[in-house]
């Protein structure tokens, strides 16, 4: 169990250096972030875009090699590269630079050449709060608008694999709501009425339960008070928001209202991807390169 997103650089420091291809690289806030993770031997970065640009950027932030620059200043044939290099086997994560984020998703799920290996791409959040002894899971706030109840499988099916490839043995799922009862006028609660009976049978390797008001996953003294019963309740690894507004809200209220720290990644291609906005801190979009170092390492071992 990690007690803080500062900890995902100890498990990275346990793995082997990562291949990465960074897509419109030639962005002063993204090579600062590649270089302090390439420094501490982390990432191998390969930067598409610009090369005269990038070249700057190198020099002035002190990248050391190894790394390469391809040169390209067309988005979709530099985004097309990427897609080549992860089909390739020739990197194993793939980073978001300074391009439209739809620019690098239609690349992503081309049918033709793109790396989608899952039917659903969703993004994790992971969380640290100076009031809260461990980590958090958030999915989904940047991708999904409004999942139905088997799409929210996919989401929550990824976010588990991810924290097992973090270390976690038997993760502890919540599905959010406003409430911690089924209320036929709230789809959230029948949503998690129905996940919870998807799973009553089948032999599964986390645990799951909702629906939940956030309290009731993070507080046990909110669960005594409530009489809840459930192994979840109070000490939830994964939250799993209704939709994309209740996962994007909750992030970004801990980040820049509770002081917290974050990483985050994509889910649901062949590869890892650092998917970060400008808004994002540098120490942020490192964060979350470290998060698919170490996520990457699962997805190898877990394919082997």
């Amino acid at each position: 169990m990690l007690k803080s997103v500062a900890e995902l650089a100890k498990l990275a420091k346990k793995v082997n250096r990562k291949k990465m291809a960074v897509v419109f690289a030639h962005d002063a806030h993204v090579i600062e972030s590649v270089g302090k993770a390439a420094a501490k031997g982390f990432v191998e970065p390969i930067l598409i875009g610009d090369e005269q640009i990038i070249n700057e950027l190198v020099t002035e932030y002190k990248l050391k090699k190894p790394y390469s620059i391809i040169n390209e200043l067309d988005p979709s044939k530099a985004s097309l590269i990427a897609m080549n290099l992860v089909n390739e086997n020739k990197c194993d994560i793939l980073m978001k630079g300074l391009i439209d984020t739809k620019i690098i998703l239609k690349e992503v799920v081309n049918s033709e050449t793109g790396i989608k290996k899952k039917n659903l791409l969703s993004h994790v959040g992971v969380v640290s709060l100076p009031t809260y002894d461990k980590v958090l899971f958030a999915t989904d706030g940047a991708m999904n608008i409004s999942p139905d109840y088997k799409q929210k499988i996919e989401i929550l099916e990824a976010a588990v694999d991810l924290a097992k490839s973090l270390g976690y043995k038997l993760p502890k799922v919540g599905l959010v709501s406003a409430v911690e009862k089924v209320n036929p006028k709230i789809e959230s609660t029948v949503d998690a009425k129905k996940i919870v009976e998807y799973y009553q049978d089948k032999e599964i390797d986390f645990m799951v339960d909702g629906p939940f008001a956030v309290d009731n996953l993070v507080s046990f003294e909110s669960v005594r008070q409530k009489n809840i019963q459930s192994t979840v309740a109070g000490d939830c690894d994964i939250l799993v928001f209704p939709n994309l507004d209740g996962g994007n809200i909750f992030y970004k209220t801990c980040m820049f209202l509770a002081n917290g720290k974050s990483a985050g990644i994509i889910l649901g291609a062949k590869v890892p991807i650092v998917l970060t906005s400008r808004a994002d801190t540098a120490e942020s979009k490192l964060n979350s390169i470290i998060l698919s170092v170490v996520n990457a390492d699962g997805l190898s071992d877990s394919s082997n």
